[in-house]
């Protein structure tokens, strides 16, 4: 790779972001534009007896007020736990039927957005209320399927009651998580504008395809006749993922009023209308022998889920793969309650399970009078512990050597309680951080002008991280350009396929995408330089002429920068295009990418293991009398093959931390359990970290090679920062008072009562 790949690039974007000049989607304002708004309903289980829209449809400004019985040609789609792109199989009026608090059962249509929340707020509904549940009740959990299939919701290896009699030391315990919302800083939108037969929608989205390809088949219009525009996301950690009932709601509100329709959702609002990350119970059993290496690990999770949807981001398929063990159980459980459908959110299995997994070890570390980060490298493995396939690197106990260093491991005090700092108990914790590796296809079209400018296309999306940038640095490095010389367009369904952005795939499969696009470039210039009659390429075989880091190749070393082979050889623009398929992925999951659903290949296929890994080390201070929880310190160290900017990464993996302090000591959706609502339901009181909550964040990226994950030796990053942090601080607060807390958010509250 040329300079501009492991190196540190500003964003591309930055000016525009900074200025206020980058356009998001709810920022499109076509003509005649109406707005729209929701009403929600107030409780979580029952109907609707009656709804009374006169004082609304009288407010001044209102056009139109829309309810179950009122909304024309309003389409629904399959959910996506049913194998559709749906947020939720569950679709709000349709019916009277109430399944969730703060449910849609109303759409208003007005001049202005004040008057359309005006309308919202004066229809007046009355409602026949049943009991709900809002927290699961793990004692009805069951499991998804039969049988042990180890790609399942259940394995077993080995004999783990064996394993656990052999052990000289053993671990019982339950960990608990609890809801948390997205709050994305851009809110939820969606506007739609019909003329004739096309349609064309803006809205913030993680994945223009399939929002396109399940709107076409609502209403069973060509996908050429459904135009989706996403250019940037403000934020979306998953939120954004599907398609949505206040988009489907938007687009029939639309139709029905012959004119464009704007609706952004309120922040309360967004607690209900999308998804969010369920509660989660995790009960594991280790053991181990007197060196440390586990005899037996059992882990089973209880999840919590709809009525009406199974939703599975099963966490045991990660926790069974991190250690070495000859005996294995783990089981993946759901327990229903009166909530909309969760669904992804950062990390969605990884980040609560390695909570349960990696405060588990700990307490087996103290348990062994080992040192933890000794307990992790005696169980450490370079073959995946259930398919028994080599990782394809695993730099594990070298992030560990690196954060050790950097943090100061060492001169920590052996004991419990042995490190004060006046009235402040003092405590250092570790944990292991990880990521699978996930590879979908991906398309790109690449087109290069003979003054020396590129044109990056796909329909992949910038939620926040940095695509934009990074895609310019990919084509820039094999075209042999300045970044400032490639635009990337993206954001838009009629490009080039690329994968939803969420898990961790976009930098690693459509950067692959761009890269062969670049690489095909070659073959049209070739061609051109070979026909002339002078130049170092003239007369050779094109088939045998390469392009490498913008110089173009002939077989027996004859060389010429691509620059200088467009400015010599009339030819015009250039165009290719460029498709990645990992080997290992199947038909079927190529066909579904295709279709707008979620093909991979990964995180382990027949030849290996695919995973990013990282550690992690907090330093708390609990106060001795107040129990205040402090966190002057949070180190990482990460390895994930090729590190495309290294500015740009940094900020995901430190972001990532962040949120893990977040979940560790903020973060929570606050629940009214006899009316099964969430409580919180704004920014104000929906706490996350702030500057003064860490004085010093580290962040260390280590070198790693990786030539089987794709041709760029790429690992997603985006969601591996926040993947073992909570468990690091509540080690480091065992450390400190000697109280080992089991569930987060650990507050002062669980310190006094452990």
């Amino acid at each position: 790779m040329a300079q501009t790949i492991n190196t540190e690039v500003t964003r591309v974007d930055a000016r525009r972001k900074v200025t206020g000049t980058a356009s998001y989607a709810a920022d499109s304002i076509p003509a005649g534009m109406l707005h729209g708004a929701l009403a929600c309903t107030a409780v979580a289980m029952g109907r609707i007896a009656g709804i009374d829209t006169a004082r609304a449809e009288a407010e001044p400004g209102v056009v139109a007020v829309f309810t179950h019985e009122t909304l024309p040609d309003y389409k629904t789609v399959k959910g996506f736990y049913a194998g559709g792109p749906g947020s939720a199989s569950f679709w709000p009026m349709e019916g009277t039927e109430i399944r969730y608090a703060g449910q849609p059962f109303a759409y208003v249509v007005a001049e202005t957005a004040a008057a359309a929340r005006r309308g919202a707020d004066l229809i007046a509904v009355r409602y026949e209320e049943d009991a709900a549940q809002i927290h699961m009740d793990p004692g009805e959990s069951f499991i998804i399927g039969a049988g042990e299939d180890s790609e399942g919701m259940t394995l077993t290896k080995g004999d783990i009651e064996a394993g656990l009699g052999a052990a000289a030391q053993t671990v019982e315990a339950t960990y608990r998580t609890p809801f948390q919302h997205h709050n994305p800083m851009e809110m939820f939108a969606a506007t739609a504008e019909w003329r004739g037969e096309q349609l064309t929608v803006w809205m913030p989205s993680q994945s223009v395809r399939t929002l396109r390809g399940g709107i076409a088949k609502a209403y069973g219009l060509p996908e050429t006749s459904v135009r989706v525009l996403s250019p940037f996301v403000g934020g979306a950690f998953g939120s954004k993922a599907g398609v949505t009932p206040y988009a489907m709601l938007t687009i029939a509100a639309a139709r029905a009023v012959g004119a464009p329709v704007r609706l952004i959702v309120t922040r309360p609002q967004m607690y209900t209308v999308a998804t969010f990350r369920p509660e989660t119970e995790q009960k594991f059993r280790l053991g181990a022998d007197a060196d440390g290496k586990l005899t037996a690990f059992e882990h089973v999770e209880i999840a919590q889920t709809s009525r009406f949807d199974d939703v599975v981001n099963p966490g045991t398929h990660m926790t069974r793969s991190m250690y070495a063990c000859p005996n294995i159980h783990t089981e993946q459980r759901l327990a229903r309650s009166d909530t909309n459908s969760g669904g992804f959110m950062r990390a969605p299995n990884e980040m609560q399970t390695f909570f349960g997994l990696e405060s588990a070890m700990d307490e087996l570390a103290w348990k062994l009078g080992m040192d933890p980060v000794e307990l992790r490298r005696v169980n450490d493995t370079n073959r995946h512990p259930v398919k028994d396939v080599p990782f394809s690197s695993r730099s594990l106990m070298e992030s560990y050597d690196a954060v050790s260093r950097s943090f100061g491991w060492a001169d920590r005090g052996r004991e419990v309680g042995s490190m004060t700092d006046g009235d402040w108990l003092v405590g250092y914790g570790c944990a292991t951080a990880t990521y699978p590796t996930n590879m979908s296809p991906s398309s790109a079209r690449v087109r290069m002008q003979g003054s020396g400018h590129a044109y990056v296309e796909l329909a992949a999306h910038d939620v926040g991280t940095g695509s934009y940038t990074i895609f310019a640095q990919i084509a820039a490095a094999q075209l042999g350009l300045p970044v400032e010389a490639v635009d990337v367009v993206m954001g838009e369904a009629d490009l080039p396929l690329a994968p939803i952005a969420g898990g961790s795939t976009t930098a690693a499969s459509s950067g692959s995408a761009v890269h062969i696009a670049c690489t095909n470039i070659a073959r049209g210039v070739a061609e051109k330089v070979a026909a002339q009659k002078d130049g170092p390429l003239a007369g050779l075989d094109p088939a045998q002429i390469t392009l490498e880091n913008g110089v173009l190749k002939g077989p027996g070393g004859e060389s010429q920068s691509l620059a200088e082979a467009l400015a010599s050889t009339p030819m015009g623009e250039i165009e290719a295009e460029g498709q990645y398929r990992h080997p290992a992925l199947t038909d079927k999951a190529l066909r579904m990418t295709y279709h707008g659903g979620y093909g991979v290949a990964g995180p382990v296929t027949p030849e290996m293991a695919m995973f990013a890994f990282g550690a992690q080390m907090a330093e708390v201070h609990v106060h001795r009398y107040t129990h205040e929880i402090r966190v002057p310190r949070l180190h990482g160290a990460f390895a994930a093959g090729t590190w495309l900017n290294r500015k740009t990464a940094h900020s995901q993996l430190m972001g990532g931390m962040v949120w893990g302090l977040g979940s560790a000591l903020h973060e929570i959706t606050e629940v009214d359990t006899p009316r099964a609502r969430f409580l919180n339901a704004n920014i104000a009181e929906y706490l996350i970290p702030v500057n003064a909550d860490v004085r010093e964040l580290r962040v260390e990226m280590l070198e790693e090679r990786d030539d089987y994950v794709n041709p760029l030796g790429v690992k997603g990053i985006g969601e591996l920062g926040i993947v073992g942090t909570a468990a690091a601080v509540g080690n480091a607060v065992y450390h400190a008072t000697g109280k080992r807390l089991t569930a987060i958010p650990m507050r002062i509250s669980d310190i006094v009562s452990a």
